[in-house]
């Protein structure tokens, strides 16, 4: 047995293994038999611990802890052929992703009482008994990727359960953090065809029981074409520019809650040198009578003559979700450019990275609905938009531990616009840290007709959203935080975040009386430690 240690990509360890098995002359003469099997072993691991304080609507405190660990084991035996293995375990009071594409499955204790939330799944609940009504457990092991990718002469064919995007996924997967939801996964066949410049990538998609953002009912499927036109962004330095222009189009059908979708995600990513522009634009429509759709405006009434199957029709349209992203770095040598910067940051410990000062910008719209913050019962259009959960752009207003509430934006991003700037400065001696600053507003308001019989101010655990009497003003406030990273040769990532929103008037809670309680500040600090392999 030989072993061996190669680098791929300078992060993940390799174990390689090669059986050398030799036949003596005796008994096969002239024959010798090779057999080659390379195992590739890489993951993440985290601990992080949180607080904030008088967190909107209810002035609460709110602490968090979560301990996240994965796993991925590839086996190559051939140069063309590969088994991937994924394990995901995160023992955690942080919420899973806040909206699934179609499922209808039965998620309550008293399915017989309660046929208006009987068959919708609650993502920021984590019981029926009223212990905790703003997260979701999420502490047991989860197999996240079991597939084999096989090198053909037309492409490389997949099969199995492996990692999938849906809109807005530029950023979704595009990097791990400690603190953010477990990775989309679904069973899939896949054919990936690669043309140098210019790739396609064909996905046939059954839904089962799987990690975040997907169906538990086996009922769904979708079909995916995803076309691209991309180059090296390690060829900054030659070519002055890389880019990478894609489209992907989906078709997701979901039986049991009629529900028929067409997404359409249209991104783009350039590096010119000392300059990031990185766009995304996600168009869904369709038809659903899923009430997982309830807090974008959907029907929360299921219909009594059979509640696990249907709802009030309704058509998602006019629905549209935007994000854009820019960096800027001053100053530098002629060689140095923000792909460099990125690239090191994901390889190399901070002592060895170059000191840089970089700008940032994003931007971000997902529309909202006129009926978003009290559901309909005789059926609705829906109009409004949400952005994956992964998609924070501050510490506070868009913390993951928020609570779901119709037309609010919280672990989830909708019905909203916002505009982040921030600063990052980066020493070799003493890590990256800097601040930034966050403006959000909503896009459609609460209606002051309907305050007094479709909210209230009380959260239930029973219900999987929240109307609470909020959303009577456009302004949702301003954030400013502080964030710190420092990286060790053997890539442990130490971090801590502190912040303070000037919680806006979109917030205030209107009583009974129709008198409005302006929110006081939100404050929290967030410390994590994490590592890659």
């Amino acid at each position: 047995m030989i072993k061996r240690i190669q680098d791929k990509c300078m992060i993940k360890k390799l174990l390689n293994f090669t059986l050398i098995f030799t036949a003596t002359p005796l008994f096969f003469a002239h024959y010798n038999a090779r057999a080659s099997t390379s195992l590739m072993v890489s993951g993440h691991a985290g601990v992080v611990g949180q607080a904030t304080y008088n967190t909107p609507p209810k002035q609460s405190t709110y602490s968090a802890f979560r301990v996240p660990i994965g796993l991925l084991f590839e086996a190559r035996p051939t140069d063309n052929f590969s088994l991937f293995l994924g394990l995901e375990y995160a023992y955690n009071n942080y919420p899973g992703p806040s909206t699934l594409l179609g499922q209808n499955a039965q998620a309550t204790a008293h399915a017989s009482d309660d046929k208006t939330n009987a068959y919708s799944f609650f993502p920021f609940s984590n019981s029926v008994n009223g212990t905790t009504a703003y997260s979701q457990n999420t502490d047991v092991p989860t197999l996240t990727q079991a597939y084999f990718s096989y090198q053909t002469a037309v492409g490389l064919f997949s099969a199995g359960r492996m990692p999938r995007n849906w809109g807005l996924g530029i950023w979704r997967n595009a990097e791990w953090s400690p603190y953010s939801s477990l990775p989309t996964t679904t069973d899939s066949i896949s054919l990936y065809t690669d043309f140098n410049a210019f790739d396609v990538a064909i996905y046939i998609d059954k839904y089962g029981e799987l990690s975040g953002g997907t169906s538990n009912d086996g009922d769904a499927n979708a079909y995916t074409i995803e076309a691209r036109l991309k180059s090296d962004t390690s060829d900054v330095a030659s070519s002055g520019v890389s880019q990478e222009v894609g489209i992907t189009y989906s078709k997701f059908s979901h039986n049991n809650s009629n529900t028929s979708l067409n997404i359409l995600d249209v991104y783009t990513k350039f590096y010119l040198s000392k300059f990031f522009l990185g766009a995304e634009v996600l168009y869904p429509s369709g038809t659903t009578q899923s009430l997982n759709y309830q807090n974008l405006g959907g029907d929360s009434v299921a219909s009594l003559i059979n509640a696990a199957r249907t709802t009030l029709p309704q058509t998602m349209q006019s629905a549209i979700a935007a994000l854009l992203k820019m960096k800027y770095q001053i100053g530098g040598n002629e060689n140095s450019s923000i792909a460099a910067i990125e690239k090191s940051q994901k390889l190399i410990g901070t002592a060895d990275r170059e000191e840089s000062h970089v700008l940032g910008l994003w931007a971000g719209y997902a529309s909202g609905g006129s009926n978003q913050f009290y559901t309909s019962t005789t059926g609705s259009d829906i109009t409004a938009a949400v952005m994956n959960s992964n998609i924070q752009p501050s510490f506070l207003m868009f913390n993951n531990t928020m609570p779901a509430v119709n037309g609010m934006p919280g672990g989830a991003i909708t019905n909203t616009t916002f505009l982040r700037l921030d600063y990052t400065y980066e020493s070799p001696s003493i890590g990256a840290f800097g601040p930034t600053v966050v403006w959000a507003m909503l896009n459609k308001l609460n209606d002051l007709t309907q305050a007094n019989n479709k909210c209230t101010n009380e959260p239930s655990a029973t219900s999987s959203v929240n109307k609470l009497c909020v959303g009577y003003d456009h302004d949702l406030g301003v954030e400013i935080d502080m964030s710190y990273r420092y990286t060790t040769l053997d890539r442990v990532t130490f971090g801590l975040d502190a912040g303070y929103w000037f919680v806006g008037q979109a917030w205030k809670i209107r009583d009974s009386k129709g008198e409005f309680t302006s929110p006081e500040g939100n404050y929290g600090l967030r410390a994590s430690i994490s590592t890659e392999f």
